[in-house]
């Protein structure tokens, strides 16, 4: 299944991502994708909210800009992109009660 846009794009905004419902690339994945979280996420984000908002911002808008709205999911800059947002997680940023530094 491709990423089909269900409704009219309308983005939030440089770096805010896109606005209005995505149909997902399944990927089957329904919790998030960092070690040791748990969190169920909607099968078309790449991460829970917490771990994506210790993504730096240039990496998260570099993963919005090579997706456009799926039809660059599977190139090569987006994949490049999704690796150097996973590489760059603080994973302990979202257990409760531990501090994590940047």
């Amino acid at each position: 299944m491709t990423g089909q846009q269900v409704g009219k794009a309308v983005t939030g905004g440089h770096g805010r991502g896109p606005r209005g419902r995505f149909a997902t690339l399944y990927s089957g994945v329904l919790s998030c994708p960092i070690a040791g979280c748990a969190r169920e996420i909607d099968p078309s984000r790449l991460m829970c909210r917490c771990h994506w908002y210790t993504v730096p911002k240039e990496l998260r808008d570099r993963v919005w800009a090579t997706w456009r709205s799926g039809q660059g999911a599977y190139s090569h800059e987006h994949q490049n992109a999704v690796r150097l947002a996973m590489s760059a997680v603080i994973a302990e940023a979202c257990i409760p009660g531990h501090a994590a530094v940047r």
